[in-house]
């Protein structure tokens, strides 16, 4: 996926194109989103389980397109790459910390908590990051 933003160029405005890789995020139920969630990055992240991190620098733009099959509830979530586990991590599951940004992202974080209830603040048993 590709969107226009605005450069400046000796006063000129043009358009750059910036590439953003779309992550599928499948996730069960509330549990798995539970685990998922990262409340303690600022305006909020989420955990993407993903076997290609060498393919990833911090800071590169992503879509994050995750889907709740309990609820059927869809979000495109528009995120830049803040935490990296690769392959070789002592602990957890290799993939991506993607950090919400844009316009969007506080009524992200929103219909996140939302969806978690009491859950959203409380340290999840089982951690995929």
């Amino acid at each position: 996926m590709s969107t226009q933003e605005p450069k400046v160029n000796n006063g000129a405005i043009t358009e750059q194109k910036v590439e953003r890789t779309i992550l599928k995020l499948p996730l069960n139920d509330v549990s798995a989103l539970h685990s998922s969630y990262m409340p303690f990055v600022r305006g909020g992240a989420i955990f993407v389980p993903d076997k290609n991190t060498d393919n990833y620098n911090f800071g590169d733009e992503i879509i994050v397109s995750m889907h709740l099959k309990s609820t059927d509830k869809k979000l495109a979530i528009p995120g830049k790459v803040m935490w990296i586990a690769p392959q070789s991590c002592e602990r957890g599951t290799q993939g991506l910390g993607i950090q919400f940004i844009g316009t969007t992202k506080a009524k992200v974080k929103l219909i996140i908590e939302t969806m978690l209830g009491n859950r959203a603040n409380v340290p999840p048993l089982v951690r995929f990051y």
